[in-house]
């Protein structure tokens, strides 16, 4: 049961990085589309949502796995590298963390890897959605309603035995 619950947790937190990954998927200009609300979303979706954020989570450790695996072929530890991305996306951040010429050159050294491990995981991700039933904008939707409708968010977390 341990086990369920850390990996309901995953998927949890899935659920706030799978829409942003999917929002680069989308080939149409973006739209704001009309977020459900609890109301709006049923128990079938919600168990449905659930049972494929669970699928997700595997994949999703796979690709975390093989982007570690690439950064320490390069020579750098994992940390190192999340504190260096981090710094690149927060310029706050940027005069803390002081890169070299040497670790910028395996940052971009690792790029097209990484673009291709992530490529290859939305395609997997996106297959696992669609497989399950839903279609990759109704699943925006409702993730998307989640962070915007707290009653939403407590159906997710129930359904994923989260307290």
């Amino acid at each position: 049961m341990t086990f369920l619950k850390s990996m309901s947790i995953a998927a949890l937190v899935l659920v706030f990085s799978a829409g942003a990954l999917f929002a680069q998927v989308q080939q149409q200009p973006p739209q704001m589309p009309d977020l459900p609300t609890s109301e709006d979303v049923s128990d079938e979706e919600i168990s449905l949502l659930v049972v494929t954020l669970q699928e997700l989570g595997p994949i999703e450790e796979k690709a975390q796995q093989r982007i570690e695996e690439a950064v320490e072929s390069e020579d750098l530890s994992f940390n190192r590298f999340r504190e260096m991305m981090m710094a690149m996306q927060n310029p706050q951040m940027a005069g803390e963390v002081n890169i070299s010429d040497d670790e910028m050159e395996k940052i971009q050294k690792l790029q097209p890897k990484l673009m291709e491990i992530q490529g290859e995981t939305e395609q997997e991700m996106i297959a696992k959605i669609e497989d399950n039933g839903m279609t990759i904008q109704r699943y925006q939707e409702i993730i998307m309603g989640a962070q915007q409708d707290p009653t939403l968010m407590q159906r997710l977390q129930d359904e994923l035995g989260i307290e």
